[in-house]
């Protein structure tokens, strides 16, 4: 039987981190049923159902430095995204003034770092100063390129420079579930994008591709578990967290012997990576996914949906959830969560016919 320590100083961290997060009034909005739909708790659930792990390895070694990488990106823009071309070619130059402080240095570096360090690129803002910072960590691997497009995908997202003109503006900015759910869309479909690049220039091919498909179900699944797991201990506590309810629930998963719940709560007041981070990756992956179904199977519409992804580029600020997966794939989220179960499910069947 797993044992836990409870004490009122990891109660009140367990409070606080909580607080942070806003993981009471997260649980509110996945919780949330409209009145012919079911909650997004409820889909998440039915999507769980229909993912296994795949197995899935690194990808492929390549030796390069922070030009070559600024050669590949201008050139998938060019091709993949004019509109935004001029923006990704200032970032790469390190003159593109979102991201040049008040005494004009450039927040953008590229560091070589070794194929095992864990540092990944990333493109941030911190508190409330005036301007984002874009680092880039390569380790000799083509993942790298992808990583950076995919981060540069976040760069010229209106969401994120909307931001930095409000504050150089003085105007306050806010937090939102329903809008904050959005910002992995933009980076996901990047990539699915950039794989397809890839591939034309020699460096990936279509076993490279299933092995990428393969992590990404791993990580959805994950999240997904995430999720659930973090929403079922928040749904059993109340607002503020006391010692009594924290120690009555740890008694009740010892006594039923969930485990995973226990392993769940233990962590939950260490990791950065919360169940409303994680939503926006498992809402990004859903997206993307039935984004670029549609791409390949629709030769003669794959210019009018570049330009529709690319106004949806300049226009992320105004978007909530249920708006972005319409203007996307004119559909709401919960009708392309039942979607992709439908593909899921099919798939799996489709596999189990082919074995036997």
């Amino acid at each position: 039987m797993r044992k836990i320590e409870i004490n009122q100083e990891n109660v009140e961290k367990f409070n606080q981190k909580c607080e942070k997060s806003h993981l009471f009034q997260f649980n509110q909005f996945l919780n949330f049923k409209n009145a012919n739909e079911k909650s997004i708790l409820e889909l998440l659930e039915q999507v769980k159902q229909t993912l296994n792990f795949a197995p899935c390895k690194k990808d492929k070694k390549i030796k390069f430095n922070e030009y070559v990488i600024a050669d590949y990106m201008n050139d998938f823009f060019s091709k993949y995204m004019p509109q935004k071309a001029p923006e990704v070619q200032q970032i790469l130059d390190k003159t593109h003034p979102y991201f040049i402080d008040s005494d004009g240095n450039a927040h953008i570096n590229f560091t070589l770092a070794g194929y095992n360090d864990t540092r990944a690129s990333r493109v941030w803002h911190s508190g409330r100063r005036s301007f984002l910072q874009f680092d880039v960590y390569y380790h000799d691997s083509v993942d790298d390129l992808r990583t950076t497009a995919h981060e540069l995908s976040h760069a010229i997202s209106s969401r994120n420079l909307r931001l930095i003109e409000n504050i150089r503006a003085g105007k306050p900015t806010e937090e939102n579930f329903d809008k904050d759910s959005i910002c992995e869309i933009e980076s996901l479909i990047t990539e699915r994008l950039f794989n397809r690049f890839l591939a034309s220039k020699g460096l990936y091919t279509a076993k490279d591709l299933s092995n990428y498909n393969n992590a990404q179900r791993n990580s959805l699944l994950n999240e997904i578990n995430l999720i659930c797991e973090e929403q079922s201990i928040i749904s059993n506590l109340t607002y503020p967290i006391t010692y009594e309810s924290v120690n009555n629930l740890v008694r009740d998963l010892q006594e039923s012997g969930q485990n995973n719940l226990l392993k769940r709560l233990e962590v939950m007041a260490q990791e950065n990576k919360d169940s409303p981070y994680m939503f926006r990756y498992v809402v990004g992956r859903i997206v993307a996914d039935q984004w670029i179904e549609r791409f390949e199977n629709a030769p003669d519409a794959r210019h009018e949906m570049l330009e529709n992804f690319q106004n949806y580029l300049n226009n992320t600020h105004e978007m909530t959830l249920d708006k972005a997966c319409v203007t996307l794939l004119g559909q709401n989220f919960a009708q392309l969560a039942e979607n992709y179960t439908k593909i899921k499910t099919n798939e799996n069947q489709s596999t189990k016919t082919q074995f036997f």
